[in-house]
């Protein structure tokens, strides 16, 4: 993901992981991906309360498609900041929030800065996730919240990806993360189940869809806080 060429100058990744960046599926993708990201924003907001005198942090914003959606919800004077180790997706992503080129495992901000810290696709690829949800917390104000989505090896794409970690060497990491985040002084919230149980790419356990299960084109085209690994979390009082 970060895009290394042989030269050693940094490359922007791709919008996705499809092996044809420019194939017809992969410009669907492209169509698909605002309104998405506008479903997964809607329920970011509602689950987080979000109010224009919030102050949010994103992990991993990209090309701040999420961040541009959740602005539009709230209000485009929202405080809204994104990390992304890449300078080319900070730079690009400007006018949809506030970039920062930046490792979630050393966040460039003091403690208690934050309202929420949203993340989506991110912690499944961290050499060292403790390290990345300390800091989360670290930043995260008395009360405030995080809603994170964690690619988890029950999804049927999970080991197509090559940096993927699963962490726990089982069918599914949601356990190995919730145990991760009671360690590091996190309350989990029960809504995150309820994400869960709405993951629509289940359908493809059917026989006769079993195929389809690995496309691309159906991969995108569900909500992406419809997962298994979807968690609610809260920095205690």
């Amino acid at each position: 993901m970060t895009g290394e060429s042989e030269s050693g100058q940094e490359q922007a990744y791709p919008y996705s992981y499809a092996a044809e960046p420019y194939s017809i599926v992969e410009q669907v993708r492209q169509k698909i991906a605002p309104l998405r990201f506008h479903l997964a924003a809607k329920e970011i907001v509602k689950e987080l309360g979000l109010n224009p005198n919030h102050k949010v942090l994103e992990i991993g914003s990209g090309l701040g498609l999420l961040g541009r959606e959740i602005r539009k919800l709230t209000s485009l004077d929202l405080n809204y900041f994104g990390i992304d180790i890449l300078f080319d997706s900070a730079k690009k992503s400007k006018e949809a929030l506030i970039p920062v080129r930046a490792d979630a495992s050393r966040l460039p901000f003091p403690n208690k800065s934050f309202n929420h810290v949203i993340s989506t696709d991110v912690l499944e690829h961290l050499y060292d996730p403790l390290k990345a949800v300390q800091e989360i917390y670290r930043v995260l104000k008395p009360g405030g919240k995080a809603f994170l989505v964690i690619a988890d090896p029950s999804e049927p794409r999970f080991f197509r990806i090559v940096d993927h970690r699963s962490r726990s060497g089982k069918k599914s990491d949601v356990d190995w993360w919730e145990q991760l985040f009671l360690a590091c002084g996190f309350e989990i919230s029960e809504s995150s189940k309820k994400y869960r149980k709405k993951d629509w790419r289940r359908i493809f356990n059917l026989p006769f869809l079993a195929k389809l299960k690995d496309k691309p084109g159906f991969a995108c085209a569900f909500n992406p806080v419809h997962r298994p690994g979807v968690y609610v979390l809260k920095k205690p009082e």
